[in-house]
């Protein structure tokens, strides 16, 4: 195979792999693993929120 052979084939498959479709949304990889951690974080939250609450009155009882 010649070297321009080469070089057209590679342009060739180049061009065809690339994006042509710039309308197309992206997509949604792990859409929802992203929520469910995003709702782990909050649930989290809340959590340590509670436990600060309960150790400040556990704090006050004390005194």
């Amino acid at each position: 195979m010649s070297y321009r052979t080469a070089a057209f084939l590679s342009i060739l498959l180049l061009s065809a792999c690339s994006p042509g479709d710039d309308d197309a949304p992206p997509p949604k990889l792990f859409e929802d693993q992203r929520q469910a951690l995003d709702k782990a974080k909050e649930v989290n939250s809340i959590q340590l929120d509670a436990a600060e609450k309960q150790r400040k009155d556990i704090e006050q009882q004390s005194q």
